[in-house]
């Protein structure tokens, strides 16, 4: 907000003096035309500079040797070198200081290498006449090999999955158990109905320090491409090097955001950009190194496997957005880089942008009046060309709540028959917007062709990988599918949701509004032009019709698809529809109505409905064709001879009626009426009505072309799996559409399915011994021993052809807890620790410089943040020692002031003086005037700017110890602090946050005084300047990890001693055996840190994969880890959490050592029955499996 301001006053600052001068005059008209003429310049500046923003045609590389070194100098005052610092002792700190945040001597040579010519929006646009035939789009759907295909995809972050520190670094390829997981995540995502995944490649994960890249391992994101690639699932590849602001940093590497003298997204202030060639060659480096493993599996590329799975790639996010009243906060420079890079690594795809708007702001006054003033800008030749990218995407927070008009948003963002892409849908409690299931149901409706929902695979937080805005938010705000394989009820609708739009986007993919064009098509047989609804209003009915995709005389697809919202029926789900479809070239009955079916919308209170279907178009015989259907279709499995089979709920779920065109034949042990009819010009009807229950029936024509309709229950759809074809279509057999999927199949919890006919299941207890259907022409293969054929049909749909029954494997035992070993406790020991001296701002300025400085508070401040130091990771520890005599004291009370981000833990002579917190979440909106404000106005801003407030001040008398009179030492003081962090800024948008303080920013000691110990004080010897003294004779040390010299930056907690094998003991609590473990632990606050491991030993049944959960309860920061991987952190806040030690989507480890630390504040500790009893925080610690629920209370040992 202060840049903004900065930026504009730089323009309207003398701009404001003519106004002031002409008001004098009392010259109303020049007044008038004075300020329209400074605004009028102030935004031409404006955006003159967003379009011309100096990046040079002679782009930067890097170089070490020659040229002039124009690097800014950084901003930490000492160097090195001089007497005094050595002295003093602050010549390994400094050092290290340098090493993270200098240039190493960088030097910026002129190529010309990447913008020697203008980067127009020709330059870099997708080559269709050239790849077209393998992957096309226009304004409504992308086309793979010349078939519509909806992009219907979720995150999945292959970097949060708590398998990301297993690998070693000198692995070549990842191990078995890391391929094995991320195939179980990719097919729990594919069993839900998604066809894609946006993977975001994570700059920092992969660099940990300067100039090494780790693609190997856990990382080798190759080895992702392909299995995604093996099983059928297209790619969004999201390359940064921004990658969202629920990541620290956004994604960069944490030596990127040390090097202060490097503009981070060129940011200057927040607000104002300036160009800068070092951060444009370090996007260069990051592009060398990630595109060339992309450029392998293009969807254009022909490789083994096929096709390549890579469909679109995103250049960075959120760049494009708008900051206050609409001004561009971007440069168009940055994206022309960013593509002219991408396509100069031989990057053949479309290229697309992700804009931070709401929905509302596509039809925004701020947004068409800008894009008019552009438009004129650049007809006069004052600004460049703006670029675009091929394909312009969009985070929409709550398309459910705020519809998109796609025409519309195409029009205002000048898009170029382009499809409209979601590639941040909102959803679920991840923010205020309605369901999963309703925004991908409302997206779909309005025109989207490409979606991605934003944390819909749950997210355990593993590591230091979340954003300060996430971090202390639990994993419950992600609210979709868990790493354990349960699902919500919002999942589950979801998945129908999903499966319904998959079993029609050959109709509706490639589909417009059916208003949004006048019927002039003529066919040979009836087709529906037009559907209502009875009781629903125009708006409740999103119809969409496919005009152009196949010829209608020769029979092709016609296709419609009615989305109903009966959310607003004042009535129940049950309540009984019309709805009336209107036929092409036939007599109507009343208000454009041919014929009626009845149905209800089940207990979404929505539904996806479909008319003009073709069974058996590509068998060389008569199609059946159902005219209208007012029952949601969930599945359409190929059968032989061109047929079809069809899953659809039974009437107690969801009722409704089919109508096929001709004399049809129904079969089957289902209740089922069937009514011919002739109305059309003499043509034939067959209405279908279904009655209650599951059952199978078989609807034939008389060319021999059938659809079997399978009725299931609501069971039956809660666990539905389709085995959907390839996007590359090159798995079909015999005469089977290829098309279509081979195989569905329900009954059971955590069901996979793939291309190749193929259904598996993820085995638990609570699935064991489940009877799974299958619904195939051919019986599907087993993927693993987890499933067993049937020995019997069951009792629902007896004996079928089509119907193949398993039933999985019983588990071998109730649990997977077969006892805790080797439990093992441990105290941190402070003087083991690395401590290094650190200098405040007082001991960096000579006696003379004190004198004349105004702000006392600069000589408290330290001269480096944490993160100068390259201590990244959650906690930083420092110390002050002071030795005090009677002589020293000046006050009453000895008061130590404190200003810290995030959170404190106070330690004086062994006693526990509690703590404080300075964080603040955002209230107000982000990217709002009143949230820059909120942030100004409040210390410790989760997001944005951060002033520097929050100091907390301690009473520390009663702790402190004083010397007799007779010792010449004084008494030995030690003040232990440890910070937390919960994370560096993610500089989003037009925020400069990422380089905000951390750890202790600045203490300040009150009460007592050194002056004439050790040397002369007398030329400070003063009133107003003893106090002062006190800042520069109190010593303080520092110590912590420095991530970049770690294989992974995001595992660590910040205790140097975190992995210490020394100090061990038995612990006195112990844990309790089979079947469940639980004890209490006792937290001393006084004893500091406080640590603890065991072993769970190997699970009985090596298939099954029950979730193993810790969960724990107690007023106290604990940390979690599994084999060395911080899987959790536990906070005083909340009143229990649950973390996932095994099973799910992870692999089996023989044995998971599982270590544990604590601390706590002494506020938060009770005293036990007894006078003389500590006072304690009980912690509780229970391992339980399955749902995590314990029977009994824990144990107080």
């Amino acid at each position: 907000m202060a840049g903004i301001l900065l930026e504009s006053g730089i323009v309207l600052v003398p701009l404001a003096f003519i106004a002031i001068y002409v008001i004098v005059a009392s010259n109303v008209l020049l007044t008038v035309v004075g300020l329209a003429a400074a605004v009028a310049v102030a935004v031409t500046a404006r955006l003159r500079y967003h379009y011309s923003s100096g990046a040079r045609a002679d782009l930067v590389v890097i170089g070490k040797d020659g040229g002039q070194d124009e690097r800014p100098k950084p901003k930490h005052v000492p160097d090195a070198g001089g007497s005094d610092r050595d002295n003093d002792g602050f010549r390994e700190i400094v050092r290290d200081a340098q090493a993270h945040c200098d240039g190493d001597g960088e030097t910026i040579h002129r190529s010309g290498a990447l913008l020697s010519e203008t980067v127009t929006t020709e330059s870099t646009r997708y080559d269709k006449d050239l790849y077209g035939h393998a992957l096309s789009y226009d304004h409504r759907c992308f086309y793979i090999g010349g078939q519509p295909t909806w992009v219907l995809a979720a995150d999945f972050d292959y970097w949060r999955l708590p398998i990301v520190a297993a690998s070693a670094e000198s692995e070549e390829k990842p191990a078995a158990g890391i391929t094995d997981a991320w195939r179980r995540a990719l097919l729990q995502l594919q069993a839900l109905g998604f066809n894609a995944v946006r993977i975001r490649f994570h700059w920092g994960f992969h660099s940990p320090s300067k100039g090494k890249y780790d693609f190997a391992g856990a990382r080798d994101v190759e080895a992702l491409l392909v299995l995604c690639e093996e099983l059928g699932i297209l790619v969004i590849a999201c390359v940064g090097p921004f990658i969202g602001s629920d990541v620290q940093g956004g994604g960069f590497p944490f030596w990127l955001i040390q090097r202060d003298h490097i503009r981070l997204r060129h940011l200057w202030r927040s607000g104002i950009k300036v160009w800068d060639d070092r951060f444009a060659a370090a996007e260069a480096e990051w592009y060398d190194k990630i595109i060339s493993i992309l450029v392998g599996h293009e969807v254009v590329t022909k490789n083994a496997r096929g096709r390549g799975c890579i469909l679109v790639v995103q250049l960075d996010n959120h760049l494009n957005a708008r900051g206050l009243l609409g001004l561009p906060l971007a440069l168009q420079d940055e994206t022309r880089l960013m593509a002219r890079m991408a396509r100069e690594r031989i990057l053949r795809l479309p290229l697309v942008t992700n804009n931070l708007v709401w929905p509302g702001d596509f039809s925004g006054v701020s947004t068409r009046v800008w894009a008019y003033i552009e438009q004129k800008l650049y007809a006069y030749r004052i600004i460049k060309e703006p670029y675009r990218a091929n394909i312009s995407g969009f985070t929409v927070r709550d398309i459910d709540s705020t519809p998109v008009n796609a025409d519309a948003v195409i029009q205002t963002t000048r898009g170029d028959n382009v499809p409209m892409m979601a590639l941040e849908l909102g959803g679920s409690s991840s923010t205020q917007g309605s369901s999963f299931s309703d925004q991908i149901e409302s997206a779909l409706s309005q025109g989207l062709s490409a979606l991605s929902l934003h944390g819909f695979f749950q997210r355990c937080g593993p590591g230091n990988f979340d954003s300060p805005v996430r971090t202390l938010h639990s994993d419950s705000e992600y609210g979709a599918a868990a790493e354990d394989g349960t699902l919500t009820a919002d999942a589950k609708a979801a998945r129908l949701v999903l499966h319904a739009a998959r079993a029609l986007e050959r109709q509706v993919a490639a589909s417009d509004l059916a208003g949004s064009r006048p019927w002039i098509l003529r066919a040979d047989r009836p087709v529906v032009r037009g559907v209502s609804v009875s009781t629903l209003s125009g708006s409740a009915v999103q119809v969409r019709r496919q005009w152009e995709h196949g010829d209608v005389k020769k029979g092709s697809q016609l296709g419609i698809v009615a989305f109903v919202d009966g959310r607003k029926m004042p009535a129940d789900s049950e309540r009984e529809l019309a709805f009336m479809f209107s036929l092409a070239d036939a007599p109507v009955l009343g208000k454009g109505c041919s014929f009626a079916l009845t149905g209800t919308l089940g207990p979404r209170k929505r539904g996806i409905f479909a008319a003009n279907i073709l069974v058996g178009e590509r068998a060389r015989k008569d199609p059946l064709a159902l005219i209208a259907s007012s029952k949601e279709i969930y599945a359409r499995v190929a059968l032989a001879g061109g047929s079809e089979a069809w899953v659809c709920a039974e009437e107690s779920v969801q009722s409704g009626q089919l109508f096929f065109l001709g004399e049809c034949r129904v079969s089957g042990h289902a209740e089922v009426e069937l009514v011919d009819v002739e109305h059309a010009k003499g043509h034939k009807f067959s209405f279908v009505i279904p009655k209650p229950g599951p059952g199978i029936f078989e609807v034939a024509s008389s060319s021999g072309i059938s659809a079997t309709v399978v009725l299931v229950d609501q069971q039956a759809l809660d666990t539905l799996t389709v085995a959907y074809s390839s996007y590359d279509r090159q798995l079909a057999t015999d005469d089977l559409n290829p098309l279509l999927p081979s195989a569905a199949a329900w009954g059971a919890d955590n069901l996979t399915a793939s291309s190749a006919n193929t259904i598996d299941i993820l085995l638990t207890s609570a699935n064991a011994g489940n009877r799974v259907v299958a619904l195939a022409q051919h019986q599907p293969q087993l993927g693993s021993a987890a499933l067993q054929t049937a020995a019997d049909s069951g009792p629902v749909y007896g004996t079928h052809a089509l119907l193949w029954h398993f039933v999985a494997k019983c588990a071998n035992g109730p649990s997977l807890i077969t006892g805790v070993e080797g439990f093992e406790r441990r105290t941190t020991g402070w003087d083991s620790l690395p401590w290094k001296l650190l200098p405040t701002m007082a001991d960096l300025e000579t006696m003379d410089e004190i004198n004349i400085m105004s702000w006392q508070r600069d000589l408290g401040t330290f001269a480096y943040q944490a993160t100068d130091l390259g201590f990244n990771a959650s906690h930083v520890l420092y110390r002050c020692q002071v030795r005090l005599k009677p002589r020293h004291i000046t006050s009453r009370s000895i008061l130590l002031q404190l200003n810290v981000r995030h959170r404190c833990t106070l330690w004086v002579n062994g006693l526990n003086m509690s703590g404080h917190q300075t964080f603040h979440t955002r209230a107000a909106a982000a990217g709002s005037l009143s949230g820059y404000i909120e942030s100004l106005r409040t210390p410790g801003a989760s997001a944005g700017a951060d002033r520097w407030g929050g100091t907390a001040t301690y009473d520390v008398s009663g702790a402190m110890r004083l010397s007799g009179a007779e010792d010449e030492e004084g008494a030995l003081n030690e003040v232990l602090i440890v910070v937390e962090s919960f994370g560096v800024g993610t500089q989003a948008d037009g925020d400069n946050d990422a380089r905000a303080p951390r750890g202790l920013i600045s203490a300040y000691w009150h009460g007592f005084n050194f002056v004439g110990e050790d040397h002369d004080d007398s030329e400070i010897h003063d009133h107003e300047h003893d106090r002062r003294t006190e800042q520069m004779r109190a010593k303080w040390e520092i110590c912590g990890v420095d991530v970049t010299k770690l294989q992974n930056p995001f595992n660590s907690s910040g205790f140097p001693d975190e992995e210490s094998q020394a100090g061990w003991t038995a612990a006195v609590e112990h844990p309790l055996v089979y079947p469940e473990w639980s004890t209490r632990v006792q937290l001393d606050p006084d004893s500091g840190v406080q640590w603890l491991r065991w072993q769970l030993p190997a699970t009985v049944d090596t298939l099954v994969h029950d979730a193993v959960w810790l969960r724990v309860r107690g007023k106290a920061i604990v940390y979690i880890w599994a084999n060395d991987i911080l899987l959790f952190k536990h906070r005083p806040e909340a009143s229990e959490s649950r973390v996932q030690l095994r099973g799910g989507i992870r692999n089996q480890a023989a044995v998971d050592n599982v270590r544990v630390m604590m601390y706590g504040w002494a506020e938060d500790a009770s005293a036990a029955s007894g006078a003389s009893s500590r006072a304690t925080i009980p912690v509780e610690l229970s391992i339980v499996s399955g749902d995590g629920e314990v029977s009994e209370s824990p144990a107080d040992q």
